[in-house]
């Protein structure tokens, strides 16, 4: 059995609780970071732990624990679940016990899990995927919150089209981002993804340094008729690594199958030491 982290104990998974007075629970504050291992080691960790505690401080929480305590904590759950070949880490910091069920006492949670990893199909990689747009924008955009409401509604209507992901869009059709992704466009040669009013990924930031190798690279605004215009278009993630997209809503896009430049960064991603993604 799998054994977790939660409010400073190790427990087996189906031991593990948190109080019915714990603000996740009353009023979904928290804050999460999901990191996969290669090889039984963490990716990135750093970098995820950094955008951790980032999210604590912006939903006005008071970090409890340095990155290194949180980075120990990790290890030592690894080697307690040595039985996983590879794993998901999911990292939470809860908004602790409330008072009044409505304000944080400042004394907040930390949840580590270990999870299988999803196996994800393999014709994403070689065929692509359809992806809608929805009209939605996160309260604190960069910040992890758990508030997964809006991406629970918005993947149900993608699944009831046939897509596999749906992309949320402002008013006035600024594309943004996907419910558990980035967005990527090949524009006129450039590489292009929003920088306002995303969750600035991870994979995002590798591939934007792997793509400055290939392409003239631009972080802006992406209206809705530049990325339908796009030559290609993909998006990234943690788990799905770079995946093209070849249709968006009833448009295709480009010749309606995977781009080269998409092929020459999944190559690219796919090289990094340490890690290997199975396209």
């Amino acid at each position: 059995m799998k054994t977790v982290y939660v409010d400073g104990k190790f427990v087996p998974w189906d031991q593990a609780v948190i109080p019915v007075d714990d603000l996740a629970v009353l009023r979904g504050y928290a804050v999460c970071d999901i990191i996969r291992t290669f090889g039984g080691r963490p990716y990135c960790l750093d970098e995820h732990v950094d955008r951790l505690l980032s999210s604590v401080e912006k939903i006005g929480l008071t970090p409890a624990w340095t990155k290194e305590d949180i980075k120990q904590i990790v290890f030592q759950l690894l080697e307690k679940n040595t039985h996983m070949d590879e794993a998901n880490i999911r990292i939470l910091v809860t908004g602790g016990s409330s008072p009044d069920f409505f304000s944080p006492a400042d004394h907040p949670r930390l949840i580590v899990l270990v999870t299988d990893i999803p196996a994800l199909p393999a014709q994403w990689y070689t065929k692509g995927i359809k992806v809608i747009t929805f009209i939605q924008q996160r309260a604190i955009p960069d910040a992890k919150a758990t508030n997964y409401i809006p991406a629970v509604l918005a993947l149900k209507q993608a699944k009831a089209q046939g897509a596999v992901e749906a992309l949320y869009m402002t008013p006035d059709k600024m594309v943004l981002e996907g419910t558990t992704s980035n967005l990527f466009a090949l524009v006129d040669g450039t590489l292009v993804t929003p920088e306002k009013g995303v969750l600035k990924g991870i994979t995002r930031k590798t591939v934007l340094a792997l793509g400055k190798k290939l392409f003239p690279v631009s972080e802006q605004d992406l209206p809705l008729d530049t990325m339908l215009a796009a030559s290609e278009l993909f998006i990234t993630g943690t788990n799905k690594g770079i995946v093209p997209v070849i249709q968006v809503d009833d448009h295709v896009i480009g010749t309606g199958a995977p781009g080269p430049g998409t092929m020459a960064l999944m190559a690219a991603m796919s090289g990094q030491p340490d890690r290997t993604i199975a396209m």
